[in-house]
């Protein structure tokens, strides 16, 4: 059985389901915003011969039969109304520990397990791995020391890029907002606001395009991102609307670097950025051990959900 975690409205998720469907997988799938409601559990971690299951809306999984895991971003559990703050936290943290705990504790192929995702999502780890495993990283800084980013702007000789650590999303009033890359020149430093946090430089990269490269297992699926949008050409994110997209080959010294890179991290897909300068040479930008990639399928047609239901169920 493959167990297939997400969100009940997940397009992503469901391309791999007709993927795993089309391969005759028997299936389960859960949606954690269910827990506790419509979701329950009952586990016996010390019984490694009869673990337990789940139940979702009265369909039992037995959890021995569960052989791989598809994994994507599991929405917050949802608690009755009426519990106050703290025991609405208290009840959270027992629920990430206790459900989460017992579905990471059985041997299953995960695609991927969340303990190297998370290890997976600190940028400075990834930049310094991707640079031990031979990929182009621009030069980096990570400070809350102004004097030191004006230091660094001198040693790049140019302009700079500034990028958030994390998720890059600030919720106000209810309402989110995405912090897009964006370039930095000294005279835009704030020394103030820079010691409130730490930050992520780096040197900009000339570039012809970017590339967002999907990698599952040892399958690389390499699309160019072109734009005429000054706004995009710094983050192409920013306008999906002005992108244009253009299946490209994977030069062989970045295909072994991004197969180095996921042995590193115990990881079996990442949703690679680069960037292509006019000479042709590959920079790398960061790696979504979670990225999305549905709609860069729908765009050019890469088999991208194939490749992941062909691990899921041991085909290669």
């Amino acid at each position: 059985m493959v167990l297939v975690v997400a969100q009940a409205q997940d397009g992503t998720a469901d391309r791999v389901i007709a993927a795993l469907r089309a391969r005759g997988a028997e299936l389960a799938r859960i949606d954690t915003a269910d827990f506790p409601g419509a979701l329950s559990l009952a586990a016996t971690p010390d019984r490694i011969d009869s673990p337990g299951w789940l139940c979702v809306r009265g369909c039992r999984i037995d959890l021995e039969r569960v052989c791989s895991v598809y994994r994507r971003h599991p929405a917050r559990f949802e608690f009755p109304a009426g519990m106050s703050a703290p025991e609405r936290r208290f009840a959270m943290l027992e629920s990430i520990y206790g459900l989460g705990g017992v579905l990471t504790a059985q041997p299953w192929r995960w695609i991927d397990h969340p303990s190297a995702v998370a290890d997976a999502s600190y940028k400075p780890r990834q930049l310094r791995v991707a640079a031990q495993c031979a990929l182009s990283v621009p030069r980096s800084l990570v400070t809350n020391v102004g004097t030191r980013v004006r230091e660094f702007a001198a040693e790049v000789g140019g302009a700079l890029v500034y990028k958030s650590l994390s998720t890059g999303v600030v919720t106000e009033a209810d309402q989110a907002r995405i912090i897009y890359t964006s370039r930095v020149t000294a005279g835009d430093l704030d020394d103030g606001a820079i010691a409130l946090c730490c930050h992520l430089f780096q040197e900009w990269v000339p570039k012809a395009f970017d590339v967002r490269l999907t990698v599952v297992a040892d399958r690389c699926f390499a699309v160019a991102v072109r734009t005429e949008s000054a706004e995009a050409r710094v983050d192409w994110r920013c306008r999906y609307d002005r992108l244009r997209y253009e299946v490209c080959e994977t030069p062989g010294e970045v295909r072994c670097g991004v197969r180095a890179y996921l042995r590193e991290f115990g990881l079996t897909f990442g949703a690679f950025d680069f960037s292509v300068t006019p000479d042709g040479r590959w920079w790398f930008l960061e790696c979504n051990p979670a990225g999305q990639w549905g709609w860069i399928a729908k765009e050019t047609g890469l088999p991208i959900a194939e490749a992941i239901a062909d691990e899921l169920v041991g085909a290669r």
